[in-house]
């Protein structure tokens, strides 16, 4: 079991180090050192790279540091009998709200949109309602909203010039694994392909490619953060025999950069690749519901 003994080592200086903080624990002050240790492999990454030859890989090793997240502790069990469990959850609750709301104040970083209300959905915090496979496909579970999924997935048709009958998806959790869904549909449509994508796409591109052990190819950007179409050309050319899987980006995680997706597609058909060649994913989590309503959109063949 390759760095075992390296984790264990690892865990157990952070539970017997320094690194373990008490409850006075001030979430703003500097910690030194957080930079995970790292273990080296041989072989490992050669299926990802794509390469005959074994080669090292640097498997980097989380730490558990605490923080102030960690700090609620469980009630004793008797508390019920006297009260007091229910009184110490009110304080706890009342405290994390009082910590939401003063984050959100000052909310920077990340492009959240943070003016909504669920308080109309209190009503239906008392079931568990569960939207389990396929919605188009009738359930044995009988708690869903697939009619109300369903409804959202025929909005976004309409809104991107979709025929109803010529899509399919599902409402995901999160945009990570929105990815991890379209690469998995390129893998299934093309097992040797190589994976594409700008070496400012969104991490979960290329923990795609790791999870999936996929060859993948970072590709360079322009200024502007959209994928360089030159090192494209360079780096297709040089693997003209698999077919390739691209991921097209409308809106970079740090730039907003938006991939130019009718020169991507005129790259790969310069370089000889026919459609049956090639599969696009494109990620749209951040600007794919505004690109409709953009008057000059470069990716206006999305499909």
């Amino acid at each position: 079991m390759v760095g075992t003994s390296a984790v264990i080592e690892s865990m157990s200086s952070a539970v017997n180090g320094k690194e373990v903080a008490d409850v006075r624990f001030d979430p703003t002050a500097v910690v030194p050192e957080l930079v995970p240790a790292v273990v080296k492999s041989e072989g490992v990454d050669a299926a990802v790279n794509g390469g005959g030859e074994e080669q090292e890989r640097e498997i980097v090793l989380g730490r558990n540091i605490h923080t102030s997240s960690f700090s609620v502790t469980e009630p004793d069990a008797d508390d019920d009998s006297t009260g007091d469990k229910e009184a110490y959850m009110a304080s706890v609750l009342a405290r994390y709200r009082k910590t939401l709301t003063d984050r959100t104040k000052y909310h920077l970083g990340y492009p959240y949109n943070l003016d909504f209300d669920y308080g109309a959905l209190t009503q239906l915090q008392h079931f568990s309602i569960n939207n389990l496979g396929d919605p188009f496909i009738e359930s044995n579970y009988g708690v869903h909203s697939r009619q109300f999924e369903v409804g959202v997935l025929d909005w976004f048709a309409r809104l991107w010039d979709i025929e109803k009958d010529e899509y399919w998806g599902y409402i995901t959790n999160c945009g990570t694994e929105g990815n991890l869904h379209g690469i998995l549909v390129g893998r299934e449509v093309f097992p040797e392909g190589i994976l594409y994508a700008s070496k400012e796409s969104h991490y979960s591109i290329f923990k795609a490619a790791r999870m999936y052990r996929m060859e993948c190819e970072k590709v360079g950007t322009l200024l502007t953060g959209e994928i360089d179409c030159a090192d494209f050309k360079v780096k297709l050319l040089a693997n003209k025999d698999k077919p390739a899987i691209i991921n097209v980006n409308i809106g970079t995680t740090v730039k907003g950069a938006v991939d130019d997706l009718d020169l991507v597609i005129k790259t790969l058909e310069d370089c000889g690749f026919s459609h049956d060649r090639f599969y696009i994913h494109c990620d749209g989590a951040l600007f794919g519901l505004m690109m409709p309503f953009v008057k000059r959109d470069t990716c206006s063949s999305a499909s």
